[in-house]
């Protein structure tokens, strides 16, 4: 960048205190603004797994301590007070009109565009620029994920003196007390601190859809695409190093070789304060099993304290590494691959494929799995969406496994999935219902024709018989020689009335064919929707069932070259934005651009 101008951050108002007390161990305590943010933050989690967590419950209570000046353990505390308020601002809240609701939806709405107006643009070298999250974290209980060991501590949120601002220097500095103002032309973020519990440097971004952004995520894509054209070469590479004499270089290649295998990151990333998480290179003895069956089970917390537990059969060269290498850590109490980290691990690949670095084996392999299974998935240009967006779903569902991007599964999943279940049961049963009354109707539709059609032919071979009659009469009155004009006037009426009754009849046949084919059709079309409303409910349990505790967002948004999904839909008639959420369809607009040229 050659320049930088924004207007700030926005920074949340600090809480306005109520007044409200506390009764510690019987003694009534005024609580001050701070205190009293703490106190309702807490009273919103009674009830919810993380108060009824002991590290979270005592966590909080420890840092609530230090703003109390006095000691206090969970259930020292009687939050009465706090909970009444609480509890009276969710009814005030519920029994809103609907005027009311809609009046205070309006008036956030119009806030939210006029920050979004002052915060929410950049200008880069000119162009405006939408930032990411303009809006700094407020200050609230930290949740973490998995076993996080700061869960329950207070986070307090930056002020203007806390954060820094990268601007260049012909841009005007936005008014605040702000801690300072650096130049970085080659950051894309445009406001950062220090978090106050963590240490960890916090940052406000470009926006993704930004074109400096894009470009960077379509050379990350295009980087993994190198790597699948040069696979073969990155894995021979990782194979002949894993029996070199340097033990540094032969640590170096075992790591490599189990980033490959089970796709697992490099691991030295994280912080010492976060929770027990490791990777490739920061393995310990106790996380390997060595089965008496030949196999190995590498069992660990990955990234978000998930789970990974891999049960593998590995060559005898990388067996017979990890055996030497767990026996050295033992000894000297330190990890498996004393030593490695991601740098070297990034020097040693970049020798085969320069610029090649550990993170981008999992988006080579995430994108690997999802063209693959589109490509074995049998949809075709005239099947209707909800089967493409199916597909499009399992594929992503086999990058988020390669990634092994578990969650945990949602309290609401199954209350959710049996809700579905009943509801297709109820489609089933109103579109069986619903055939057989159109089957009724048609039924009687018949029933009725019938009776009509006989009625009127009953008529008309009455008017026939009589028309019979009359011509046996003309010739008794010519045989007679008596006048037979009279005759021929009835006979002439008879044949018109023959006539408008065949028409009669001959009408009710159409119309009776057109609205039996009406009815038939209304059948076909009813059958029809009520097939495609279960068959798309159907496929959406189906999809609820396998993602349960698979994060299937994750990988679309990280790990998959969108443009896959681009061409896959351009052959199989599906935009790809019908699957990527909005957000995502901003970050990726850059992919429209391999639609220039092509056929």
């Amino acid at each position: 960048m050659k320049s930088l101008r924004h207007n700030g951050v926005l920074i949340p108002p600090r809480y306005e205190g109520k007044g409200l007390t506390i009764k510690v161990r019987g003694k009534t305590i005024r609580l001050t603004p701070e205190q009293e943010e703490m106190a309702v933050a807490w009273v919103k989690k009674l009830g919810t797994p993380y108060a009824e967590d002991p590290v979270f419950a005592e966590n909080f209570h420890r840092d609530f301590s230090k703003k109390l000046g006095m000691e206090v353990r969970p259930g020292d505390v009687d939050f009465s007070e706090v909970i009444r308020y609480v509890e009276e601002e969710r009814r005030r809240k519920e029994s809103l009109t609907k005027e009311e609701r809609k009046r205070l939806a309006e008036e956030r709405k119009r806030l939210r565009e006029m920050n979004k107006e002052r915060y929410g643009y950049a200008w880069v070298d000119g162009e405006r620029v939408e930032v990411a999250n303009y809006m700094v974290e407020p200050s609230c209980i930290f949740i973490g994920r998995g076993e996080h060991p700061l869960r329950g501590r207070w986070k307090e949120g930056p002020r203007e003196e806390d954060i820094e601002l990268n601007l260049s220097p012909d841009a005007p500095r936005p008014p605040g007390n702000w801690k300072g103002i650096v130049w970085q032309p080659d950051a894309l973020w445009i406001a950062r601190w220090r978090d106050k519990l963590t240490g960890k440097m916090k940052y406000v971004w470009l926006s993704e859809s930004s074109a400096i952004k894009q470009r960077r995520e379509k050379e990350k894509f295009d980087k993994a695409r190198e790597l699948r054209r040069n696979l073969d070469k990155v894995k021979a590479h990782i194979w002949e190093n894993l029996e070199s004499e340097d033990p540094l270089r032969r640590r170096i290649a075992t790591v490599c070789y189990l980033i490959d295998l089970l796709k697992i990151r490099v691991g030295d990333e994280k912080d010492p304060d976060e929770a027990d998480t490791v990777g490739a290179s920061t393995l310990r003895p106790e996380h390997v099993k060595f089965n008496g069956d030949g196999t190995v089970t590498f069992d660990f917390l990955g990234k978000d304290a998930v789970p990974h537990i891999f049960k593998v059969r590995l060559p005898d060269r990388v067996m017979r590494n990890l055996k030497e290498f767990i026996a050295e850590a033992k000894e000297r109490g330190t990890t498996i691959f004393n030593g490695v980290d991601s740098k070297r691990v990034s020097a040693f690949l970049d020798e085969v494929m320069p610029g090649l670095s550990a993170k981008v084996f999992r988006t080579c392999y995430a994108s690997m799995a999802t063209e693959e299974k589109l490509e074995t998935m049998k949809v075709s240009p005239q099947d209707p969406d909800y089967v493409k967006r199916y597909v499009a779903t399992l594929a992503n569902l086999e990058a988020a496994k390669v990634c092994n991007h578990r969650r945990t599964i949602p309290k609401t999943w199954a209350s959710s999935l049996e809700r579905k279940r009943r509801r297709l049961e109820e489609l089933r049963k109103r579109a069986k219902e619903a055939e057989e009354s159109l089957r009724q109707r048609i039924k009687l539709a018949e029933e009725r024709y019938r009776e009509r059609l006989k009625a009127m032919e009953e008529r008309l071979k009455a008017m026939e018989g009589r028309l019979e009659e009359y011509k046996r009469q003309l010739e008794e009155r010519r045989a007679k020689g008596r006048p037979v004009k009279t005759i021929r006037e009835r006979m002439r009426k008879q044949r018109e009335m023959i006539k408008r009754q065949r028409e009669r009849i001959r009408a009710l046949k159409e119309r009776h064919k057109e609205r039996m084919e009406r009815l038939r059709e209304q059948l076909r079309e009813r059958r029809r929707r009520d097939r495609e409303r279960i068959e798309k409910l159907r496929l959406q349990i189906d999809i609820q069932r396998r993602t349960r505790d698979y994060n299937l967002r994750t990988s679309l948004k990280s790990y998959i070259d969108p443009r896959i999904y681009l061409h896959w839909g351009r052959r199989v008639n599906y935009d790809w934005k019908n699957y990527y959420p909005k957000t995502l369809q901003r970050k990726f607009s850059w992919i429209e651009e391999e639609l220039q040229g092509q056929p």
